[in-house]
C-alpha cells in the first residue's frame, strides 16, 4: 500500500500534538497512521523518528507563516492576525491553541537526542523568525528605532508561550483578543535605556 508522507506527517502531528510524544503509543501510531507496525519502522526507523519528522515539518510551516509576517506591509498587523490564528481554534481543537514545541520542550528528558535536538532547533527558528519580526516592524517605523531587536526578540517569544498557555485554558474569546492587543501595545513601547 502507498501512502502520501505529507498526511501521514499530519495525521501524525496531530496525535502528538493531542497526546505528547510519551502519551502516543505504538498502537496510538498505528491506528492514527493507518499503517503497520513493520511499515512504520521501515519508513521511520522509530517512534523517535517520525516524531523528528512532525517537528521539522511543524517548525518548517511555523517558519513559513512567520516570515509571512516579517515582510508583511504591517508586520505588527500581521503578527496580531498571526497571534489570532494560533490562539482562536474551537474547542474540538483546543489542543492546537499550545505550540507543539513547546508541548514537546516540556518532554526533552523522555525523547530521545536525535527528536531533542529537533526541538531545540525548531525553537531557535522561531526565536529567529521573531527577531526578523522586531527588525522588519523597526526599519517599517512601527517600532522605536531603539529597540534592542534581541530582547524584543525573546520578549516577543515568550510573551507568545504565555498566550497560547493563556489561550489553552480560556474560553472566552474577547479574553484572548484582549491578551494579544496588550502585548501588541506594550510591544511598541520603548524599552527602558537601562537595558540597551
Amino acid at each position: 500500500m502507498k501512502y502520501n508522507q505529507d498526511e501521514v506527517i499530519e495525521k501524525a502531528t496531530i496525535l502528538f500534538w493531542q497526546r505528547g510524544f510519551q502519551g502516543a503509543g505504538m498502537r496510538d501510531i498505528q491506528q492514527a497512521l493507518d499503517m503497520r507496525p513493520g511499515s512504520i519502522y521501515a519508513r521511520f526507523q522509530s517512534k523517535e523518528g517520525l516524531f523528528k519528522l512532525v517537528i521539522d515539518k511543524y517548525a518548517e510551516n511555523s517558519e513559513l507563516r512567520l516570515n509571512q509576517v516579517a515582510t508583511a506591509s504591517s508586520p505588527v498587523a500581521a503578527l496580531r492576525d498571526f497571534f489570532a490564528e494560533a490562539l482562536l481554534h474551537p474547542n474540538k481543537q483546543r489542543f492546537m491553541r499550545q505550540c507543539l514545541l513547546i508541548k514537546s520542550v516540556n518532554e526533552l528528558d523522555t525523547i530521545g537526542d536525535i527528536a531533542k535536538k529537533a526541538v531545540i532547533e525548531g525553537m531557535q527558528t522561531l526565536q529567529n523568525c521573531f527577531k526578523n519580526i522586531v527588525i522588519n516592524a523597526v526599519e517599517k517605523g512601527e517600532l522605536p528605532n531603539n529597540t534592542p531587536v534581541e530582547l524584543a526578540a525573546n520578549w516577543l517569544q515568550n510573551q507568545f508561550v504565555g498566550l497560547r498557555a493563556f489561550a489553552l485554558m480560556q474560553d472566552d474569546q474577547t479574553q484572548i483578543y484582549t491578551m494579544i492587543d496588550k502585548v501588541i501595545c506594550d510591544l511598541k513601547q520603548p524599552w527602558p535605556s537601562a537595558l540597551h
